[in-house]
């Protein structure tokens, strides 16, 4: 693959699941490398507990690995003036993020979304939904994602250049907590075997947000090299896969039972396939031949 991607840019967008696949595949293509040090961020920035962009570079290569933070991929900010005390943020539906600059002239452009659009993440904490300069106080988070899906097509359908960069949407990545959320001491450190059966762990979000997300993308139909990677089925089996209590990283773990990572993945993992099917499917269309 880094002979494929010689000389170019690979740009991952999203949420923290995001950067689990970013974090993948660097480590994927690092092992391809003897000289660790032609590996680095260009910038200095340290990958740990980093909540900005970072760019890896392989230099041999001459590609970067990129990851922008950008959780809802529309800009979030401040509310207008006139708005009501209880709105803190807003979710600007009809712009994206203001990291765009940097994603459209990439040559692969990979973005995922979802575990931010919950009432949790939005209108529990003052965040509601703005378009244009009118703030919307009863619009309902399913309708607001739909809506964002839309100006992010949109934004790709007038700003990227498909023969040239191939852009590929990620489905949501289900979770496995048992018995409670995040929040609540929802568990899966005693999973060590894959599910047989998807009823074993019923996502309310899943297939909603999965289904938002694919009749969107029929909006860029037309356009070549734009590409749904469907990874939930799979994923949905391997309720084993998650950092559980071991997500806190060496010297710092295990945490408490009560807070548990069951959404982000560990690695090796799960995203090493997301990153497989990835690279098929970049093979399948000739990319870097």
């Amino acid at each position: 693959m880094l002979n494929r991607i010689r000389n170019r840019r690979v740009v991952f967008v999203g949420d923290s699941i995001g950067r689990n696949q970013w974090e993948s595949l660097i480590c994927m293509l690092a092992e391809a490398v003897p000289n660790k040090l032609q590996i680095y961020e260009v910038n200095g920035s340290p990958i740990s507990k980093h909540k900005g962009f970072l760019s890896f570079k392989f230099e041999e290569f001459n590609c970067t690995v990129e990851y922008y933070r950008a959780p809802f991929l529309v800009l979030q900010g401040r509310p207008p003036k006139t708005s009501p005390p209880e709105v803190r943020i807003t979710l600007k539906l009809d712009l994206v993020d203001w990291t765009s600059r940097y994603w459209k002239d990439a040559d692969i452009l990979v973005f995922n979304t979802g575990h931010w659009w919950n009432f949790e993440k939005t209108l529990r904490g003052g965040c509601y939904f703005q378009e244009g300069q009118t703030v919307n106080m009863t619009l309902d988070v399913l309708t607001a994602f739909e809506r964002s899906m839309k100006t992010v097509m949109e934004w790709i359908r007038q700003e990227v250049n498909t023969e040239k960069t191939h852009v590929f949407f990620r489905t949501y990545a289900p979770v496995h907590f048992r018995g409670g959320t995040w929040k609540t001491g929802g568990n899966c450190h005693l999973e060590t075997q894959p599910a047989l059966s998807l009823a074993d762990f019923p996502d309310p979000h899943l297939w909603s947000n999965n289904l938002i997300i694919s009749k969107t993308l029929e909006q860029l139909n037309h356009k070549k090299n734009v590409q749904l990677l469907n990874i939930t089925y799979l994923s949905q089996l391997r309720k084993d896969g998650h950092s559980s209590l071991y997500y806190l990283g060496n010297g710092s773990g295990p945490s408490a039972l009560s807070r548990q990572d069951c959404s982000h993945w560990c690695l090796p993992g799960v995203p090493d396939t997301w990153n497989e099917l990835l690279y098929a499917f970049l093979i399948a269309r000739g990319f870097g031949d």
